[in-house]
């Protein structure tokens, strides 16, 4: 489990994420808290070899299983780490205000 002093070194040392990364980390991490544990669900062949999903994954922010429910597309279920929760609840001052809507869902 990565602490907060764990994550500061790995920021200084690889850099933020870009701010699309974060916006997508945090808001998975907004709806999972809400729901509780509610996966977002994106199509596994969204998540290989990208971009924007694939350091998410790789630095352990996110972690995702997968699933095929007899069809030929892979679904695969992403979820936050608590390494990526911390990492929000890092720069939840800057991440809040980009977000669209603000925490009672009307614009800002």
């Amino acid at each position: 489990m990565a602490t907060e002093e764990e994550i500061r070194a790995e920021i200084e040392r690889l850099g933020r994420l870009t701010e699309e990364q974060e916006d997508i980390l945090y808001n998975i991490s907004l709806k999972q808290d809400e729901l509780g544990r509610q996966p977002t669900n994106l199509l596994l062949e969204q998540i290989e070899g990208s971009d924007v999903y694939g350091p998410l994954i790789e630095r352990e922010y996110l972690t995702y299983e997968v699933f095929n429910h007899g069809g030929r597309h892979e679904i695969a279920s992403l979820y936050v780490t608590l390494k990526g929760m911390r990492y929000c609840i890092l720069f939840s001052d800057e991440l809040s205000p980009r977000r669209k809507l603000n925490p009672a869902g009307a614009p800002w």
